[in-house]
Formats: C-alpha cells, sequence, structure tokens
C-alpha cells in the first residue's frame, strides 16, 4: 500500500489526528474535555511543572497495559498525565494510541485505524481500548484523519 510513506513527517500527521479529533468533538458540542491544543497551553504556561503533551509517551505506556492488564500506569508517564489532569480536574484521559494502515476488504484498497485508549489517570488504570476504521478507499488522502475523528465522535455522541 505504501501510505506510511505518504503522510509526510510522523509528528505532523499526528498533530493533524488530534486537531481532527478536537474539532470533530467540538462540533458535536462537548466542551468540558480538555483537548490537545488545551492541554499544550497548559504546559506551556506551567513549563517547570506540566510535561508537553506531544512528549508523554502515554501510548508506549497503553502497550505496556495491553501486554500486563492489572498494571498501574508506569512512571514516568503516570505522574506527568496526573499532573495534565489535575490542571483541568479531570480523571480520565483519552489517548490516540497510533493510527495505521491495513488492506481494505477489495483489491486494490486500504483503510486506517486509529487505536484509543481511555485510561483512569487517578486510579492509574487502563479502562478502554478500541480500534476505530476508517473507511477502504483507493489511495491515502489527507482527510482520513477527518474520518477517523468523525467515526470515533459517532461513538461517543449521536447525530
Amino acid at each position: 500500500m505504501g501510505w506510511a510513506a505518504k503522510i509526510g513527517e510522523r509528528r505532523a500527521f499526528l498533530a493533524s489526528v488530534d486537531s481532527a479529533l478536537e474539532f470533530a468533538v467540538r462540533d458535536r458540542g462537548i466542551s468540558s474535555w480538555a483537548l490537545a491544543s488545551e492541554l499544550a497551553r497548559t504546559a506551556r504556561r506551567n513549563p517547570l511543572y506540566a510535561t508537553n503533551p506531544a512528549d508523554v509517551r502515554a501510548a508506549d505506556a497503553v502497550r505496556y497495559l495491553e501486554r500486563t492488564r492489572d498494571a498501574e500506569i508506569p512512571e514516568p508517564v503516570a505522574g506527568q498525565l496526573r499532573v495534565l489532569v489535575g490542571f483541568h480536574d479531570a480523571r480520565y484521559a483519552l489517548v490516540p494510541v497510533e493510527v495505521r494502515f491495513e488492506p481494505g476488504r477489495s483489491a486494490g484498497t486500504g483503510h486506517a485505524i486509529l487505536r484509543v485508549a481511555v485510561l483512569d489517570v487517578r486510579g492509574s488504570k487502563l479502562v478502554f481500548i478500541g480500534d476505530i476504521v476508517g473507511n477502504d478507499e483507493p489511495d491515502y488522502a489527507a482527510s482520513i484523519g477527518a474520518d477517523l475523528a468523525r467515526r470515533f465522535t459517532d461513538l461517543v455522541v449521536p447525530r
């Protein structure tokens, strides 16, 4: 398929997926969630205390928790997340773990899959993990992130 080579710089692509998630969530009227841009703003305002969310290795922690289900969120991620959610008086963190590309069901197509997790930061536990599967497409398109975000919000808030 070669889609991974078409995304450009990985960190910029993941930031675009975060932005698409933020737009989709706000578009559905969910205003109580602290999203990536707000967490980044919080970290910039408190540089000695909070870690930039883009630098928190939360996805690695989730992968660890998948393998050892009864384990707690490992340090330093647990502490970094506690600080970020504490600023927003939250308990849970939604973690986009990865976006991967797989062949589609029909020949010559593929689809993107967004793996998301919910962490109970105060309880230091993995609460949920699941995959959001995009449409089969003949080729990579920049709109894939927005499609995955829309599909995620469809699960959270009905249209």
